[in-house]
């Protein structure tokens, strides 16, 4: 349901932060990774057949804002409450329609979290929004084969102009192209980057965005079969997870490496056998990627890490006739989640698929926070995958309690449209 409030009293501090110029002596700054500010940036997309959704799921009650940048000023916003229950949603057509743009959403606490959501006939798509901007993020698993549209989305909500380079790397090695070098973003606009222009006929694209000054928030988009994607860029890592749903056609884990050096990899999978190390293992050449079919292994409801010897960027995609959906892998398990968006009527039918990558079983409380939330627990044994089945009620999320490490993801379908995303993991105190 869309709460939108009158207009609020001055929102936190960390929107002045991060949006006024800074002034003229700097302020110490908290150190690096104690403090998440609470604010996200998401990719908004409003106008024409085209229909977007935030859904907002916080583990407080208070108010908060959301923000749509566009052409270096402000297009509209949009005060919510997250009340009771702790969550909010907003209709981006109540806000502004300014077709793809960037959505700055305020939170009345740090431990809150906020997915985009994307819908029109045939056509479904969900992402967790962006909090902190990293200066080097990967982005894997485009393709511009075929009438395959792929958009990078570069998305600068502050005060001051930022610029980016990225360098791409295809089946045919390192791409050259002048477009894609000393990128000017403007404050508080939105740059979206054709790749089906600049690089047409790639079968496999992956880049390397590089903040070179400011600050900037990439995602990526694709279209196939009438059906989109979107999915946020990340930065490098040498260990993911990521849960794969059972699911009729394929499942596919994708890893992007821009290393200029060959990659190994290992690749271990939780599902119905238990825990099997090194499942798979190969390397990958220097800019290449790795495609790996999961449902080659299992049918069933699967989760894997993947390790491998320098920092890559590993992504979830799946595909079938009409549907088709992409989202990054987590960094780490843990037992605090946020899952904006999950059980939301927009998204369509919704079921989460849980892993737990600990060592011991453990009781995983589910949460679909609504007007009038409903919890239930469910069990883990060491090393299981389950899928668990949302309720009809529309929910605005779903946050997740476990006494053990979990990785979760939610997918929704409809219409034959398929849209994927996984959480927000809230910092743990220990």
């Amino acid at each position: 349901m869309t709460r939108i409030l009158a207009p609020i009293v001055v929102l936190a501090l960390g929107l002045a932060a991060i949006l006024l110029p800074q002034p003229g002596a700097p302020e110490p700054e908290p150190a690096p990774g104690t403090v998440v500010p609470p604010l996200a940036v998401c990719p908004t997309e409003e106008g024409g057949t085209r229909n977007s959704r935030l859904g907002i799921v916080s583990t407080v009650a208070g108010e908060g804002r959301l923000t749509i940048l566009s052409g270096g000023g402000t297009a509209g916003t949009g005060e919510f409450s997250t009340g009771a229950s702790g969550s909010a949603s907003i209709d981006l057509g109540d806000v502004a329609a300014v077709g793809k743009a960037a959505g700055l959403v305020e939170f009345p606490d740090s431990e809150s979290a906020a997915a985009a959501m994307t819908r029109s006939s045939g056509l479904s798509s969900a992402e967790v929004c962006a909090r902190i901007p990293d200066q080097q993020v990967i982005v894997g698993g485009g393709s511009t084969i075929e009438d395959r549209i792929f958009q990078i989305q570069l998305m600068n909500p502050y005060s001051a102009e930022a610029s980016a380079d990225i360098t791409a790397f295809s089946e045919s090695g390192r791409e050259s192209s002048e477009a894609l070098r000393s990128i000017l973003v403007p404050a508080r606009s939105t740059v979206l980057l054709d790749l089906s222009s600049i690089l047409p006929g790639r079968e496999s694209l992956d880049l390397l965005v590089e903040t070179t000054r400011g600050n900037l928030v990439t995602y990526a988009s694709s279209e196939i079969g009438g059906d989109q994607a979107v999915w946020r860029a990340v930065a490098p890592g040498e260990i993911w997870y990521v849960p794969m749903p059972s699911f009729s056609g394929s499942r596919e884990v994708v890893i992007s490496s821009v290393s200029p050096g060959e990659v190994a990899y290992q690749v271990d999978v939780f599902g119905p056998e238990g825990l099997e190390e090194a499942a798979l293992e190969g390397t990958i050449d220097p800019g290449a990627q790795a495609a790996i079919d999961l449902s080659e292994i299992s049918p069933a409801a699967l989760a894997v890490r993947v390790v491998a010897t320098e920092p890559v960027g590993v992504f979830a995609r799946l595909r079938i006739a009409t549907g088709f959906a992409m989202t990054p892998a987590v960094p780490a398990a843990n037992g605090e989640w946020l899952l904006p968006g999950a059980g939301s009527s927009f998204a369509g039918g919704s079921r989460l698929v849980l892993a737990n990558v600990g060592v011991d079983a453990a009781d995983v409380v589910v949460t679909e926070v609504r007007g009038e939330s409903r919890s239930r627990v469910i069990s883990l044994q060491p090393n299981q995958v389950l899928e668990v089945t949302l309720d009809d009620i529309s929910s605005d999320g779903v946050s997740l309690s476990a006494d053990g490490d979990i990785v979760p993801l939610w997918l929704s379908g409809a219409d034959g449209a398929v849209a994927v995303t996984t959480g927000f993991a809230l910092v743990s105190d220990g």
